[in-house]
Order: structure tokens, then sequence, then C-alpha cells
């Protein structure tokens, strides 16, 4: 059973950390990148792949971030790999097991795929106008068919800022497309979901929404079990928990142990609790960067 692990996105800091720890767990690792990032990948036992950027990066480009990881996947299904980790040049990851990860994604395994597709349950959250929902897109694993599922580029086009399904446009019409914080509204991570809910359905023939997907076609962990660390600029590191004013999933909405608290479209705030959070962004930022620090410096020393 061969794996391989797909780095992608432009070199950022703490990347040769990344390459050294993905090295250890995987069979194959390819950097996936762009050409001019050339000179900042070094010569070692893994694959470099340079691309030309897409000319429309996407907002929040995410058009970028599909074409780099789907081009990975392509040399990966090239070398024969099974199972495939895509993540960023920028997150560590340092309590990473592999063994775990393909159980996860064997886990009662639904008719008509590979494998569930393996991830955080943060960035997951449900929309009354399920087309808007989103899952994450820092990192997901998977079979190779899966993950091509989730992450392929048939059909896409990389001259839009935005790739809506035409059957999302059907169901919400276009208008939404026009007004002032449409790439907001529908991030990066609503595209991802949307693209791959849209697949699922073709493919399996179903009607499908965030909640079905996330249960029943996903296996949604605590980040947290993974020992994460986001390098940001300057030496410093980036909260991965971000705006707790929205209602994200956890692992015990994914088991079943708390209820799904659904959203507007635009992730507009009625509930009270909701809404003081968000009174509280910078206490959870700090805390998060807080404790990557603490836990670097463990790391670093070889106590952690």
């Amino acid at each position: 059973m061969k794996t391989a692990c797909i780095i992608q996105g432009n070199i950022r800091n703490g990347f040769e950390l990344v390459l050294k720890e993905m090295q250890k767990h995987f069979d194959v690792v390819i950097v996936s990148t762009w050409e001019d990032e050339n000179e900042k990948v070094p010569n070692g036992s893994f694959i470099k792949i340079f691309h030309l950027k897409p000319e429309v990066a996407g907002y929040s480009h995410r058009n970028f971030q599909r074409y780099s990881t789907v081009r990975g996947i392509e040399k990966a299904k090239e070398l024969g790999c099974e199972y495939v980790f895509k993540c960023r040049t920028d997150i560590l990851f340092t309590k990473l097991n592999v063994s775990q990860l393909i159980k996860w994604a064997n886990y009662d395994v639904p008719n008509g795929l590979k494998s569930r597709v393996v991830t955080c349950a943060y960035r997951n959250l449900t929309v009354y106008e399920d087309w808007f929902s989103s899952i994450p897109d820092l990192f997901a694993f998977g079979h190779i068919e899966t993950m091509e599922l989730l992450w392929g580029d048939d059909g896409f086009d990389y001259n839009k800022m935005m790739n809506p399904p035409q059957q999302m446009l059907l169901d919400e019409g276009a208008e939404w497309m026009n007004e002032k914080d449409a790439g907001g509204m529908w991030c990066a991570e609503s595209e991802l979901y949307a693209i791959f809910k849209d697949r699922l359905q073709k493919k399996l023939n179903l009607q499908l929404t965030h909640e079905i997907i996330a249960k029943n076609y996903m296996y949604l962990f605590d980040h947290n079990k993974l020992g994460i660390f986001w390098f940001g600029e300057n030496n410093k590191f980036r909260p991965i928990f971000q705006a707790w004013e929205h209602p994200w999933w956890s692992e015990k909405n994914w088991k079943e142990q708390d209820e799904i608290i659904y959203v507007n479209r635009g992730y507009k705030l009625k509930n009270f609790k909701f809404i003081i959070r968000g009174k509280f962004n910078w206490l959870t930022r700090i805390k998060e960067i807080y404790i990557q620090h603490k836990t670097y410096k463990g790391f670093i020393d070889g106590k952690y």
C-alpha cells in the first residue's frame, strides 16, 4: 500500500521542517509549487514539480490551491500511490500516524467510494442554503480516487474568480455573485464543498446535504490530535482556530454527541452565545499562538 504526501503552495516559513517531517511518514513526498519558487526548494529524496500559475488566482487564491493540489495528485497516481495526504508548505504535523489515517479513511466506506475523506472537524459549517456550507481545506487524506473527487479540476475554469456548480446556480440563482462580499460569503472552503457535493451527487445519483456528507462521506476529528504548528511571518505562528462566533463543527458533532447548529447564508449570527464569543476572538487567537510557541520549543528540544 503506497502512500504519498503532497505539500502544495508557495514556499513559506517552516517549509524545510514540514518537508523533513513528512519524509518520515510517507513512501513518496511531492512538493507541488510554482516555477518562480524553484530556487527555494532544496534537493533531496523527494519529488519536485513546478507549474506556471493560473492567470486568475481566484478569491483567496482558491484557483492556485486547487491547481497545485491536483497536479500533485496526478503525479502520485502516476507513481502508483493508493492513498494521499494533502497539506500546505507552512503547516507542520508532529503527531502524524498514517496507519491511523488509513483506518479512519476505511471506516464504514460508503457505497460508490474507495474511502472517506479524513480531515478536521473545524471549518465545517452547515448552512441552511446548503451550497454555501463549508469543509476545511487545510489538509485532507484519503484514497487517491476520493481525493481526485475532492480536489480534481475536471470542468473547473481557472479563468474565473469563482466556480459555482451549475446545479447550485439553478437552486440558488446567480444574483448572489454580484453582492459586495460574494467571495467572502462563498469562501474557498465553501467552493471546495459545493464542487465536492456536486460531484458526489452526480456519481452516486443521490441528493445530499452538508450534514449527510460530513457524517457519511467524511471522517472528522479534532485537529489538535495532529500536533499542528502553523507558521506565519517573522518567526510567528498563525492561529488555526479562528472566528469563534461561528458554530463550527467539532468531533462531538460528527460523533452525534452534540447538536449541529445551522446558520444562514453569509453566516449571519442570531444566537446570543455566538455573538458574545465573537467579542472574544482576540483571546482565542492569543491562546492558540501562545500554546504553539510553548509546544514548539519542546518539539525543537526533542521533548514533544
